[in-house]
């Protein structure tokens, strides 16, 4: 019986360090496809360079590289306002929302009272009339 449950305890033990591997495994093969991904990108790069190089110079393919990371840094920096700005908008209506829910809650809880209220007048109005009627079954 000890036996048989120190075999279970290893079988499990076993069983979660495999699929720790599994997982690992499975996370290594990802990162190996990107890195392909990348090599297969770098190698179409080199390609191109290597084709502009005949007609261009490397001070022309420096200033090419220059002129497009200008122009991608300035995209990054108008996406980055961009995300800025609808940041500061989502927060806006956050606590428009916010406030909206907070009049409306309180709006609720009037209404709440009100039919409370009324709810007794009702009552007392009740009690009045059986009162009368009480009267004037007795007249």
């Amino acid at each position: 019986s000890k036996s048989s449950e120190e075999i279970k305890q290893q079988n499990s033990e076993l069983s979660e360090k495999v699929h720790s591997l599994v997982s690992q495994n499975s996370a290594m093969k990802l990162d190996m496809e990107d890195l392909h991904k990348k090599l297969e990108m770098a190698e179409l790069m080199i390609q191109q360079f290597s084709t502009q190089a005949g007609s261009l110079d490397a001070n022309q393919q420096l200033q090419m590289a220059l002129e497009e990371k200008l122009s991608l840094e300035t995209q990054v920096a108008q996406l980055t306002e961009s995300l800025h700005q609808l940041q500061a908008e989502r927060d806006q209506y956050v606590e428009k929302l916010k406030e909206e829910g907070s009049i409306w809650q309180q709006r609720v809880q009037q209404l709440s009272e009100q039919v409370h209220a009324m709810a007794e007048e009702k009552e007392k109005h009740m009690a009045q009339i059986r009162e009368l009627e009480a009267n004037i079954t007795e007249l």
